[in-house]
């Protein structure tokens, strides 16, 4: 005759019950994470990396790759050289920095940019300075982009 013992709630070990409370841990954590990518990210963060990569952009001279954050209508207007003549040639941007992101409505945030600057004065570079910048940027066809007026 065989007998099968069943192990009782009492038998069970410290290093068991810590093993079974580490993968319950460990599951919540994944399905927790995995909820959290399937709702996307938060227009705040979005905006914040686009309005970087576009000062990246402008402070490297990539004014091609500046004009592509520009709403579609106002690309459909400025031609790209038109909008690297529109920065001018006054100051040399040495860095830029987003500080503060809001958005007011579901499609529009307002976006503070600390940007650091040399002035050039006769060719030579006067200094160094930091000065903020307001920008807006909206949201079309499920897609963020800077805001800037057709004309000066």
């Amino acid at each position: 005759m065989t007998m099968t013992v069943i192990a009782s709630p009492q038998s069970r070990t410290p290093q068991r019950t810590s093993r079974w409370a580490t993968l319950c841990a460990s599951l919540a954590g994944a399905i927790v994470l995995t909820a959290c990518a399937s709702m996307g990210t938060a227009p705040q963060d979005q905006v914040k990396q686009r309005a970087t990569e576009r000062w990246q952009a402008l402070v490297a001279g990539e004014f091609d790759k500046a004009y592509s954050y520009n709403t579609p209508g106002f690309r459909a207007l400025v031609t790209p050289a038109a909008y690297r003549g529109r920065t001018g040639s006054a100051v040399k941007w040495v860095g830029a920095e987003v500080t503060q992101v809001n958005c007011p409505e579901p499609a529009k945030c307002n976006v503070q940019i600390k940007l650091d600057y040399q002035p050039v004065l006769g060719g030579k570079i006067a200094g160094s300075y930091s000065t903020y910048l307001d920008e807006s940027w909206l949201q079309e066809d499920s897609q963020w982009w800077i805001f800037q007026p057709i004309s000066n």
